[in-house]
């Protein structure tokens, strides 16, 4: 589970989180997840995203933020 700040996952590996927010921050990042009945949601007002389907290589823009429930996720 991150902690409190942090901006990716803990040496760029995959996470299983319950619920935690990730700020935004002034460059890309690309998140990838394994297959889950989670969720994500990108930007101020996220609407969730299921994570039903295992995905790679996503970018997530530059200033987004990342809501993440229920998900075992990567985010370098």
């Amino acid at each position: 589970m991150p902690d409190a700040g942090d901006v990716q996952t803990k040496d760029g590996t995959y996470e299983d989180i319950y619920y935690f927010v990730f700020e935004g921050v002034d460059y890309p990042r690309t998140m990838s997840w394994e297959a889950s009945n989670g969720s994500i949601g990108i930007g101020d007002n996220p609407k969730p995203q299921d994570t039903n389907k295992a995905a790679k290589g996503i970018t997530l823009e530059a200033g987004k933020s990342l809501v993440v429930w229920n998900t075992k996720l990567k985010l370098v």
